[in-house]
């Protein structure tokens, strides 16, 4: 394990998800640890396999917060790290939280199991952009079928799809 000055050791956080290792991942999240100023909840909402991470832990009452918690730095450098394809207007944005960062970039059943865990679907990132805006943009029907059960959309959501 890394020194408490040290933030999320993503090539070895990937073999933790990849393993299912549940005792390092609760050793990061009990440090709080960060990757470029994202939580774990939110690597491992992105994750491809980072599901299981979010059913396990979003459930405890000590990691019910963090399901909402919105990160304090843009996504630039978090986007360039992990080669992520996103208009700058939102790179460089703050506020994201799990949920929205689960609809850009992670698998469907990772949103699913955010929402079932109580994300809420109308927090807003600096510039106004919500999981529910996402969801629109994304080419993935199955979740914006989630959205579609929770459904406020508006015409002017489809305005901003150009963003992702």
């Amino acid at each position: 394990m890394m020194s408490d000055e040290e933030g999320i050791p993503l090539a070895e956080f990937a073999t933790y998800i990849e393993e299912k290792d549940t005792q390092e991942i609760r050793e990061l999240f009990k440090a709080d640890k960060k990757f470029k100023g994202y939580t774990v909840m939110m690597i491992a909402a992105m994750h491809t396999h980072g599901t299981w991470v979010l059913e396990t832990f979003a459930k405890e009452d000590s990691k019910k917060e963090k399901v909402n918690e919105a990160a304090e730095v843009e996504l630039k450098d978090l986007a360039r790290t992990l080669q992520l394809d996103v208009d700058d207007d939102i790179l460089s944005d703050k506020k994201f939280t799990p949920l929205m960062l689960a609809v850009m970039f992670g698998p469907p059943q990772s949103v699913k199991v955010l929402l079932d865990n109580g994300a809420k679907i109308d927090l807003m990132t600096n510039r106004g952009f919500t999981a529910k805006m996402f969801a629109q943009c994304r080419d993935d029907a199955e979740i914006k079928g989630y959205f579609q059960r929770n459904r406020e959309f508006c015409a002017a959501y489809w305005g901003n799809c150009n963003l992702m």
